[in-house]
């Protein structure tokens, strides 16, 4: 069977069988490959040594029917230096990148937004990087919420209204007067928006900098987040080690 070969960012690891691992990457030119490390787990398996969430490396895979096969691995670049809370919100971009991509449907602009999303959680404030990840994600995945206009009239955002999931966006004041309680809307303020809309269009290479204020911040992650159960039809299991650092400091 013919190998091919592609650059890849590790998204998540599991022990497999009993010395094998078992991973999901994202990578270059091939999109979301999952695949099978087998003797991973020996002591002596330099592939398993590499195999660790957010390694960039270079991989040689034999192709199967949905699990490829780990052929060989080297490192493509040095393997991030993350503290706790970056980790954690390295997970939280790494896990949305797994449930929001599919097989067989490669981007090279999410790998590369992925590649410099990672690098920024180390220069940078790692919630914010992870916030403006996931929103430029979900634009590259065609799914991105409106809020530039009310989902309902379409007429132009202005001040402080509604978000929702189901119907995928802003929802006016005057539009949410008129609806009846159908289903639960969450407040969606102007000054959110504006921050919504910095994170959506920030160079992750070269960000600038900007203040951002702790109720903006707090709303834009509860509606993202829900948001993101609401495409994905699960909960977000990396938000639980977020909550846990922050009821440490």
């Amino acid at each position: 069977m013919e190998s091919y070969q592609d650059e890849v960012l590790i998204l998540q690891v599991n022990n497999w069988q009993t010395a094998d691992k078992r991973a999901v990457c994202y990578s270059r030119t091939h999109g979301k490959i999952v695949f099978i490390a087998y003797g991973a787990r020996y002591p002596k398996s330099l592939s398993g040594r590499l195999i660790q969430p957010f390694a960039c490396l270079e991989a040689e895979f034999y192709p199967g029917s949905r699990v490829d096969k780990l052929k060989s691995c080297q490192l493509a670049a040095p393997m991030p230096q993350l503290g706790l809370e970056q980790m954690a919100y390295g997970f939280l971009m790494a896990e949305m990148t797994e449930r929001l991509t599919e097989q067989g449907e490669p981007s090279e602009e999410i790998y590369v937004l992925l590649q410099k999303a990672l690098q920024l959680l180390v220069k940078r404030n790692p919630r914010l990087a992870a916030l403006a990840y996931l929103i430029q994600l979900l634009d590259h995945c065609g799914i991105g919420p409106v809020y530039e206009v009310c989902v309902n009239c379409s007429r132009p955002a202005e001040g402080d209204g509604q978000f929702s999931e189901m119907q995928g966006g802003f929802i006016c004041t005057e539009c949410h007067s008129g609806q009846g309680k159908t289903e639960s809307l969450h407040p969606f303020r102007e000054e959110t928006r504006m921050l919504w809309q910095q994170l959506r269009m920030l160079d992750l290479a070269e960000p600038e900098h900007f203040s951002v204020k702790g109720g903006a911040l707090m709303e834009l992650e509860q509606i993202l987040h829900r948001y993101l159960v609401y495409q994905t039809e699960q909960p977000i299991k990396s938000l639980e080690f977020i909550r846990q650092l922050a009821g440490q400091k």
